[in-house]
């Protein structure tokens, strides 16, 4: 009997629903334009005293790290790529492509002399630039070198790199 009791309700309803419908007059719009839609009136009306306001939130980092920044530190700092014109001469060796081959005492003076770019051979005096850095100081066994490099954030850091004339085992990419 619950069956029946629901099939006749929906056909009530239905019913009802047409009925409804066939009451409203039909407008016809022969030989006007279409009129434009009327605007409808807000159905509750928001008071500007209720109005929702969205706050903006800000990260402070009141001292800590920023958690969307990597982590890996040595994949951010990186040295200067390889120019694809190089200048001619010393400024367009990088600092990681000489290797010392010698060192050179003349006049109370030190001097080296390295091997750069497709072999190249070069004499490095002190305070001589290359393209990612500068010779600061040339010693009986190794030449030290600043290297400029770039971090994630565009910021220019200078890093001391020593390159040794006879390097020992785990120094230099040249170790057996």
């Amino acid at each position: 009997m619950k069956p029946t009791v629901f099939a006749t309700y929906v056909l009530v309803t239905c019913f009802g629903f047409t009925q409804a419908l066939a009451q409203q007059p039909v407008k016809s719009n022969q030989g006007k334009a279409p009129a434009a839609p009327a605007q409808a009136a807000p159905a509750t009306p928001v008071p500007t005293s209720q109005a929702v306001v969205v706050p903006t939130y800000k990260y402070e980092a009141k001292g800590r790290r920023d958690p969307f920044r990597s982590l890996d530190v040595s994949a951010t700092i990186q040295a200067s790529t390889a120019p694809t014109v190089r200048a001619p001469g010393l400024k367009g060796q990088l600092v990681s492509e000489i290797n010392l081959a010698g060192i050179v005492k003349s006049k109370n003076q030190y001097m080296a002399m390295a091997t750069g770019y497709r072999g190249k051979t070069y004499f490095l005096q002190p305070n001589d630039d290359l393209y990612d850095g500068k010779v600061i100081e040339i010693k009986s066994d190794a030449v030290i070198f600043s290297q400029t490099l770039t971090d994630s954030q565009g910021k220019k850091l200078s890093q001391r790199v020593v390159k040794k004339l006879y390097p020992t085992r785990g120094e230099g990419n040249d170790a057996k």
